[in-house]
């Protein structure tokens, strides 16, 4: 049945080929399809690579010429898709390069030695892939028979989108700031969009703001990532944001040896470098330890393709990707000798995190987190494997936190004790996984990450103290007891950081704006050495946004134009003291009306600036879109505007087929549900060419037969729509007759 119900469906095309009327002499061509692939970065021969649903995909078909020993000129084709059988909205396709100079031997490595189609896949089991060569009869041919191709029963997977969180290192004893530029969306990611495939992925600045930094990196690396990992998995829940699946540091130029590290193998922190041969590459490696790819050796084995030409900047890498360069996991490479092997690439679509039923970003994240907030401590430190024992930070209370589970491959038992000294709480974590350096392959870090949140409380029995132990060995790598006396906390003063003398600062009055600096007073009754989290809620302690952590100066300089904004008197501070193992609570009796709201992160993701497509290609539109109040934008918040042809529709991803011949500049728009927007101006270049004939039978003669298939489809798609300007009617009946019994 089901090859009778593909015969059915390719009838319409082959109409007439028996039967042409054309005079064919002996130097006419024989055209057939030599391969078709479908693939969105990565894609076998057999085409059985999995695939994902509402992603950018391409469709590279190569042309076989038949016993032809010159290129043929003028070679083009159209692609029908259809899902469940039937065929999808923008179908068919027009190539995006063609018609094109078909070589005798295709070289799928050379962009033009196949006919690029690029379309937006339905979440089907069933998508079918119809190609038909020469479609209009603009070639001569001894047989029209064999130009017709398939790929049939294709599957488009449901993944769900997957939120990163970036956050820039102001890193003080390395130059400050990373650029802006290089971080953010359409940048820092470009290389990470390209090879991992899940429906989308919501990459965005961290709500929380710069994290600074001002440790020798190479000696606090451990350090680093447990405070980026504190962010994820504490700080921006209790802020009020949907806690992101990974988080991401970023560092001016490559001060850390190793180019960049991952908390864990799986993981969901790391941090790298803004070196601009390495820094996409970096970043979209350190994601694969994080989806818990070790380090290896290997090419990725097939020639690829860059869908978007994501890696066209800064590095001018065109789209098509040799067999011979090395797979993300390969140690120490620069971004223009990568890409991704099958392995790699499946990374991704595998993880239960890029799963549809995990919709909550933790479950199966595989890091053993219970998603349930509840009164926790944290506990963070570096391991040092050569000497055998673990350095912890000071911890720290969380009023709702997220437990971690036990890790039953973990090598370090975690033991938590109450004030009789009886065992309450035990799990394992590991801190070895992640010790392969990403520099080179088979060097170690001497020292990793070590990181759990255990419950405050069990069975109403406090938490006194910790010790941390090999668990092959029962080795003792460190203890912590509690100490006598918390901390206490006196007077704090808040206050613009340029305040003019004379002039107190009045919160009841005044907005807080601009640099902004908080000052306390802190003691502990056994001496102990205090460090503290300085917390802001824009909503009278519905949540708290961190804006400085394990702070030891007793004052904090920060932008209370970057924090989210409150309703008049509804800002608070709140200051979190640790001595070590003790909290301390204190928070600013003032209420204060804080910031002016923040317009939204609207980034262009494709097409490139400057591309330049043929008319009727279809163009996908990606944008990426994130506000500090809205968090993630739906698509109605998403707008494109084109200088010729006026509004082209909404959403973050948008595919158009119907653009005018030209140079059109692009307005790319997000508006936040305050009515505050950001734009993005750009170009593109839709070069005019005539791809239809009007010979819509295939009959060799544009007449009567032609006419019937137009008014069949007025008001609808397809090849009777000349103009290609997305309905057939008047313009496209004017331009067949203009080319009658031609």
């Amino acid at each position: 049945m089901k090859a009778h119900h593909h015969a059915a469906r390719l009838s319409f095309l082959a109409l007439g080929m028996f039967s042409a009327a054309l005079c064919l002499d002996a130097r006419a061509a024989d055209l057939t399809i030599a391969t078709i692939e479908i693939t969105q970065g990565y894609q076998v021969a057999a085409n059985s690579t999995a695939l994902v649903a509402f992603n950018p995909t391409a469709i590279r078909v190569k042309v076989a010429l038949n016993g032809a020993t010159a290129p043929q000129a003028g070679v083009d084709a159209i692609v029908r898709v259809y899902s469940g059988g039937v065929e999808i909205a923008g179908s068919p396709l027009y190539s995006t390069n063609g018609p094109i100079s078909a070589p005798v031997v295709p070289n799928s490595v050379n962009l033009n030695d196949t006919l690029n189609f690029y379309f937006i896949p339905p979440q089907s089991t069933n998508v079918d892939f119809v190609v038909t060569l020469n479609p209009f009869r603009t070639i001569a041919e001894t047989s029209y028979a064999n130009n017709n191709g398939s790929v049939l029963d294709r599957s488009f997977l449901c993944r769900k989108i997957v939120e990163l969180a970036y956050v820039p290192i102001n890193y003080t004893i390395g130059g400050g700031l990373p650029s802006a530029a290089m971080m953010q969306p359409g940048g820092g990611d470009n290389f990470l969009r390209g090879i991992y495939r899940v429906r989308d992925w919501n990459y965005h600045r961290s709500p929380l703001g710069n994290l600074t930094w001002s440790s020798d990196v190479n000696n606090s690396a451990t350090t680093l990532l447990n405070s980026l990992n504190d962010i994820r998995q504490n700080q921006v829940p209790a802020a009020g944001y949907t806690r992101p699946e990974f988080i991401y540091g970023w560092l001016l130029g490559n001060p850390y040896s190793g180019n960049g590290v991952a908390i864990g193998v799986p993981g969901a922190a790391a941090f790298g470098n803004t070196l601009q041969s390495k820094y996409q590459r970096t970043f979209a490696h350190e994601v694969g330890h994080l989806w818990g790819q070790q380090h290896n050796s290997t090419t990725i084995g097939a020639i690829a393709f860059d869908v978007e030409n994501h890696l066209r900047d800064p590095l001018a890498i065109g789209q098509p990707m040799a067999a011979t360069k090395k797979d993300i996991m390969y140690a120490g490479l620069t971004t223009i000798e990568a890409w991704v092997n099958q392995t790699s690439y499946l990374a991704a679509i595998n993880d239960a995190r890029s799963a549809c039923a995990g919709a909550n970003g933790e479950e199966g994240s595989g890091d053993g987190a219970s998603d349930s907030g509840q009164p926790a401590i944290r506990f963070a430190g570096s391991h040092d494997h050569q000497n055998r024992r673990i350095a912890l930070q000071p911890a720290f209370d969380l009023v709702s936190g997220v437990v971690d589970g036990d890790d039953a491959t973990g090598n370090v038992w975690v033991e938590a004790y109450d004030r009789d000294g009886a065992l309450v709480h035990a799990i394992r974590r590991d801190t070895a996984r992640c010790r392969e350096r990403c520099e080179e392959d088979c060097a170690q870090h001497r020292e990793t990450s070590f990181y759990a949140v255990l419950p405050r409380f069990i069975n109403g029995r406090e938490i006194e103290s910790v010790t941390l132990r090999e668990v092959r060995s029962g080795h003792i790598l460190c203890e912590l007891k509690r100490s006598a006396h918390a901390p206490t906390v006196g007077q704090m003063r808040v206050a613009p950081a340029l305040l003019a003398i004379g002039k107190p600062f009045d919160p009841a009055r005044a907005v807080l704006r601009g640099p902004a600096r908080m000052q306390w007073d802190a003691h502990d009754g056994d001496g102990d050495s205090l460090v503290a989290n300085l917390l802001y809620s824009p909503n009278a302690g519905d949540a708290w946004t961190p804006i400085a952590i394990e702070n030891a100066s007793g004052v904090i300089e920060f932008d209370a134009d970057l924090l989210p904004q409150s309703r008049a008197q509804e800002g608070r501070f709140r200051l979190r003291v640790s001595d070590g193992f003790n909290t301390t609570d204190s928070e600013f009796a003032q209420g204060f009306t804080v910031g002016g709201g923040t317009p939204p992160d609207v980034h262009l993701l494709s097409p490139n600036t400057g591309a330049s497509v043929m008319q009727g290609s279809t163009v996908i539109f990606h944008a990426s879109a994130w506000d500090l109040d809205d968090q993630y934008f739906n698509d109605g918040g998403v707008s494109w505007t084109s200088s010729i042809d006026g509004s082209i529709g909404t959403g973050r991803v948008l595919s158009k087929r119907d653009l005018s011949a030209g140079t059109h500049t692009m307005t790319l728009r997000g508006t936040d549900g305050s009515g505050l927007s950001s734009e993005v101006i750009f170009s593109i270049i839709v070069v005019e060419r005539e791809f239809n004939s009007g010979d819509l039978d295939g009959d060799g003669l544009v007449n009567a037969a032609d006419l019937a298939i137009v008014l069949s489809g007025w008001n609808a798609s397809g090849l009777a729509d000349l103009n290609v300007d997305g309905v057939v009617g008047a313009d496209d009946l004017a331009i067949l007759l203009s080319r009658w019994d031609m």
